[in-house]
């Protein structure tokens, strides 16, 4: 796959909103010199995130008339690599319907949702059925060229850890007795199960490195399960996943320790490391992007592309008054990529889709399709 230039198309509103046809949108990614999209679809439905993805019920008549599969062939026509994209540890339909299946806390709190979010420990397999199904499907019908796994991790709102925030005042999941009860099974220890609040802080005292490996090896291990469930579909899928942006200085590893990503480990069973690397959201300079997306390069030995926002985020709610910048410039976006240009990153993705296509009459669109569309011409 040729991953220089990519989109994340997170809803339907090309169809929908813009009422562009799939010959249509290929044309148009196609002219701005996309190599690839990472896309939801029916068959790979995304809930509502930071971007409404969901189809209301006022547009579910005109959606029924979107072909996933034709806009596939249109972009394979082109040339343009098709990743489809499904979210695993991430699902609050599902979550709603099997509340006992959230994660438990170090202070013996369920998870509740935080605005959009709200995660399932990756252990959980009766989510892993039901996602696996939907993969299978997924792939018998639009024969895609990648599978994207997003949330794949253990569950935390990591966008919301911004610089100088208190790690302890953080949720950290999950001492539920089902999985503490799995640990020792695992690693032949008696941690005491049961009790939340004291399954933590007999881990913490005693056993944190064993639990960091342990909690990194479920979501290699449940990764190497989808991999396995799908092989038999389509030979030789390539694999990407949302990577959280830290270093593992950052908030005392907390990538690993908490959230259960180790770039070392998921290299066995990750082709591309999708590096979300949204310097708004965390506040971070321009540059800041292609130095963590390096990092993770370094740490995997694997490729890796890096997600850029196209748009302001998180500046309402419970997010307001945190420092974010308000706006994104077109320089600011062209900096990012001039950063990336010279870097070991495969390439650049764009979050989102629909953003581009919002602004592309305006001169900061514009500017920024101009910079997106001169990235590694070369």
């Amino acid at each position: 796959m040729d991953l220089r230039r990519g989109v994340k198309i997170y809803d339907n509103d090309w169809f929908l909103r813009h009422r562009l046809s799939a010959e249509e949108t290929a044309d148009l990614l196609a002219d701005w010199g996309m190599t690839y999209v990472i896309a939801q679809s029916r068959f790979l439905p995304m809930p509502n995130s930071a971007v409404t993805s969901a189809v209301t019920d006022a547009d579910r008549r005109a959606y029924e008339a979107l072909d996933d599969v034709a806009f596939r062939e249109r972009l394979r026509e082109r040339g343009i690599a098709y990743i489809a994209c499904l979210n695993i540890c991430f699902d609050p339909a599902f979550a709603a319907r099997r509340p006992e299946l959230l994660g438990i806390d170090q202070h013996g709190r369920p998870g509740v949702q935080q605005d959009w979010y709200v995660g399932l420990p990756p252990d959980r397999e009766e989510n892993f059925a039901h996602k696996t199904g939907l993969l299978r499907e997924a792939v018998t019908a639009l024969q895609p060229d990648a599978i994207h796994l997003g949330f794949i991790r253990w569950p935390g709102f990591w966008e919301t850890w911004l610089d100088g925030d208190d790690r302890a005042a953080k949720p950290e999941y999950c001492f539920s007795a089902e999985t503490v009860t799995r640990f020792n099974r695992d690693t032949g220890l008696d941690v005491p199960a049961g009790d939340p609040v004291a399954s933590a802080r007999a881990i913490f005292a005693a056993h944190r490195d064993r639990w960091t490996e342990w909690k990194c090896a479920q979501v290699v291990k449940a990764i190497a399960g989808i991999r396995a469930a799908l092989a038999p579909l389509k030979p030789g899928l390539q694999y990407s996943i949302n990577t959280l942006p830290f270093h593992r200085a950052d908030f005392g590893n907390a990538v690993e320790e908490v959230f259960g990503q180790n770039m070392t480990m998921l290299a066995e069973v990750v082709d591309v490391f999708e590096v979300m690397a949204y310097h708004q959201i965390l506040a971070k300079p321009a540059d800041w992007p292609a130095l963590v997306s390096t990092d993770i390069i370094a740490r995997s030995g694997r490729r890796a592309i890096c997600t850029l926002q196209a748009r302001a985020l998180y500046l309402e709610g419970m997010h307001a008054g945190r420092g974010r910048s308000l706006e994104i410039t077109e320089e600011e976006f062209a900096a990012m990529l001039a950063a990336l240009e010279p870097s070991p990153v495969e390439g650049a993705c764009v979050f989102t889709f629909t953003d581009l296509l919002d602004m592309r009459d305006t001169e900061r669109g514009r500017a920024m399709l101009a910079a997106l569309k001169a990235f590694r011409r070369g």
